[in-house]
């Protein structure tokens, strides 16, 4: 009777401390499961506020167009670089959240033991690849995504608008026009570099992702 309830006592023992076990696995899932929502729900956000912010200046540019006047033709070329730079920061937000749910889908991915959530692999397919260096959305390594091109054609539909207000305007300036194009072409060229710099040596990016790797030892979700 003393060996039977021995053992019985060793074996609710280690069923309390497997039942623990499971429900803390349980508990990280359930965490992990809510960064990987929030995420989603992030660059979702920020989709919708790339393309929301687009039309806006675009409604601005053309206005300004049609107003025609030497003040709102000057403001066009200003318009269409922080066009460009405004777009670039609702990218670098989707950025941020496809990096995060990439390594998130991978922790979950090794909890459940199998390849559950491919999400983050069928984006970079489909998409663009989030660890290729770009200049915005233009990704050099994948020309011919979809992605690049639709780049490419605001960039240059940016790029015309631009051309014809300084076509108008430059007449209208005289002299002043000269100083106009040089302070014009500076700022152009500050937020052009920055940018390339950027997302093409991505040292944000790489922090981020040294970051959750570093907190694969310690430990995410714990």
């Amino acid at each position: 009777m003393g060996v039977l309830a021995k053992s019985h006592k060793v074996v609710s023992i280690s069923t309390s401390a497997h039942n623990l076990v499971m429900e803390k696995s349980a508990q990280k899932i359930d965490i992990w499961m809510e960064q990987l929502r929030r995420m989603r729900e992030m660059q979702y956000a920020y989709h919708k506020k790339f393309f929301h912010g687009l039309y806006f200046f675009l409604v601005l540019v053309i206005g300004s167009l049609l107003w025609d006047s030497p003040v709102s033709l000057a403001l066009v070329p200003l318009l269409v670089i922080t066009a460009g730079t405004q777009s670039c920061f609702y990218l670098h937000f989707v950025d941020f959240a496809r990096i995060h749910a990439r390594f998130v889908e991978g922790r979950l991915n090794q909890a459940l033991g199998k390849s559950t959530l491919v999400g983050s692999e069928i984006e970079d397919l489909y998409f663009y690849p989030v660890d290729a260096p770009k200049i915005g959305g233009f990704v050099p390594s994948a020309p011919l995504r979809f992605f690049s091109f639709f780049t490419l054609h605001w960039t240059f539909l940016w790029i015309g608008l631009a051309a014809f207000a300084l076509w108008r305007l430059l007449p209208m300036m005289g002299p002043c026009g000269r100083h106009y194009l040089i302070l014009l072409g500076l700022w152009a060229c500050l937020n052009f570099i920055y940018l390339v710099w950027f997302f093409g040596v991505r040292s944000a990016a790489k922090q981020i992702q040294s970051r959750l790797e570093r907190s694969t030892k310690v430990g995410y979700g714990d």
